[in-house]
């Protein structure tokens, strides 16, 4: 609660600032930073739900126009989050967001090293890679590139399924294809499963060659799969001409030996296929 008080009398002091002639002034950077900390900053789980719900809000509200802001106010959130001593992940990944949407060039270090090496917590390195895609994409697809591509495992780096997301937003952003490295990513059985399901929702969202090849190899994996396999299913509906997409669900049930899956894929036929 002190947090929370301390937070708005932040606001008020900084909103009450007068020049010489009683008009307000702006605050300064570094004042709009720590307002920004305080509102992301946890408050006592025994407030009432209005007071963390606009809590909350407020949060979001300032690390988007924060992050829309002036450089200055991204050079001094990268201070601040270099200057910290107190690891609170919400407010590490608000600075770290500020610092790279609004003084991209001054943070682009940061989110790199955050990427590539190992030591800070995942949680923002995470949110690096996430950032480096959206805010440097020529300078992001040879550091994700390996990453993603990699064959096993890796508890050091980012979740893959994180790293695939960033790759994919670099991508579009440079206008190069992700559809190869989604392809590897998706029909690697050594893959995490929650990175080969992002690889496949992606692949349904780009009609391509090598994308139906890999989703028509991962529908008849026997890896036992099912969730995986039904993502594959659905993104070659979407990907395919509505009659080949059909006739590639009903030779896979013809043969199909999972009784779950093979009601999946009949519903599938009938919704969409007709008679």
């Amino acid at each position: 609660m002190k947090r929370l008080v301390l937070g708005a009398l932040l606001t008020v002091l900084a909103g009450s600032c007068r020049d010489s002639n009683g008009k307000p002034t702006a605050p300064s950077p570094e004042a709009r930073v720590e307002e920004l900390v305080q509102a992301l900053t946890p408050i006592s789980a025994t407030v009432t739900s209005d007071i963390s719900d606009a809590h909350f809000h407020r949060g979001m509200q300032l690390t988007a126009e924060l992050s829309a802001a002036e450089p200055e106010v991204g050079r001094a959130a990268l201070r601040a989050l270099q200057a910290r001593k107190e690891k609170i992940i919400a407010v590490e990944r608000g600075l770290l967001t500020v610092a790279a949407k609004s003084a991209t060039q001054d943070a682009l270090p940061l989110l790199e090293n955050l990427v590539s090496q190992y030591g800070p917590s995942l949680d923002l390195r995470t949110e690096a890679a996430l950032l480096l895609g959206e805010v440097a994409p020529e300078r992001a697809l040879p550091i994700l590139e390996p990453m993603v591509l990699r064959k096993t495992r890796n508890q050091t780096t980012p979740p893959v399924e994180f790293l695939v997301v960033a790759w994919v937003t670099a991508c579009d952003k440079t206008g190069r294809s992700p559809v190869p490295e989604l392809c590897d990513v998706a029909t690697n059985l050594f893959q995490e499963g929650s990175a080969r399901v992002r690889a496949v929702k992606e692949l349904g969202k780009r009609p391509d060659p090598r994308g139906e090849k890999a989703l028509r190899a991962i529908l008849v994996e026997s890896t036992g799969d099912g969730y995986l396999r039904r993502m594959a299913a659905q993104a070659l509906l979407a990907t395919l001409p509505r009659e080949t997409a059909c006739a590639v669900l009903r030779a896979v049930g013809d043969k199909e030996a999972d009784l779950n899956m093979l009601r999946f894929l009949a519903d599938m036929v009938e919704k969409n296929c007709g008679s």
